[in-house]
């Protein structure tokens, strides 16, 4: 596929449409699994292309980098590569509307949560900040992400959540930190998780039980 194919394919994930009957019919969703079978990693220069040729706030061009972004976050679950990663994360400190850095967030934490993460050593501080931003959709998909950030920076993160004593207030906080412990935690995290196997709340409880779980296999596996 060349730049225009990939533009033509936008334009299709961009399509709206007023009268269906099925999400499932429409060609914006069509153009988003043809999209997912993309795995050819000669694209991600024309797509880096594409995103810096769409700069600026309008909505137009805002909506060409959103589904370039998508597709970028897809292809690099088949095709990855660190210097791509690094471009990613790049571009969560150039944008600012939420739906745009929740289409950036939600691609990373995709590849935690199939098992791609991220190398260590990477600068993670784009989505570190993001754990702390006002927004709350913003803020929860940047703790999401960190299911692909190892590292000790991202572990504190998620930490810092996990000790604040208002369970109500940070319910939602505290419930993406422990997903992303799940992939990322260490053992020094388990005190702070264990606190949730009591919660009355079902979803922090069983996250934690999981967490836990994950982290106990893996230190089991690293023995040998």
């Amino acid at each position: 596929m060349d730049r225009a194919g990939l533009m033509e394919l936008i334009g299709r994930i961009n399509t709206e449409e007023e009268h269906f009957t099925r999400s499932d019919q429409t060609v914006s969703w069509k153009a988003l699994r043809e999209a997912e079978t993309l795995a050819d990693p000669a694209l991600f220069p024309l797509l880096r292309e594409i995103i810096t040729a769409n700069e600026g706030r309008a909505k137009a061009k805002r909506e060409v980098r959103r589904a370039a972004y998508f597709i970028y976050g897809r292809l690099m679950e088949k095709a990855f590569s660190p210097a791509e990663a690094s471009f990613f994360l790049e571009r969560l400190t150039m944008e600012t509307e939420k739906y745009v850095l929740s289409a950036l967030l939600d691609r990373v934490g995709d590849w935690g949560r199939k098992g791609q993460l991220l190398p260590e050593e990477m600068d993670f501080s784009p989505v570190l900040a993001l754990t702390r931003d006002d927004r709350r959709s913003v803020r929860h998909d940047a703790l999401r992400a960190l299911s692909a950030c190892p590292g000790e920076e991202s572990r504190a993160a998620c930490s810092f959540y996990l000790r604040q004593e208002d369970e109500r207030s940070y319910q939602y906080e505290i419930y993406y930190a422990n997903i992303a412990l799940q992939a990322i935690g260490t053992g020094a995290e388990i005190p702070l998780l264990e606190r949730f196997l009591k919660s009355r709340r079902p979803d922090l409880k069983l996250t934690a039980q999981y967490a836990i779980q994950y982290i106990r296999e893996r230190e089991t596996a690293a023995l040998g």
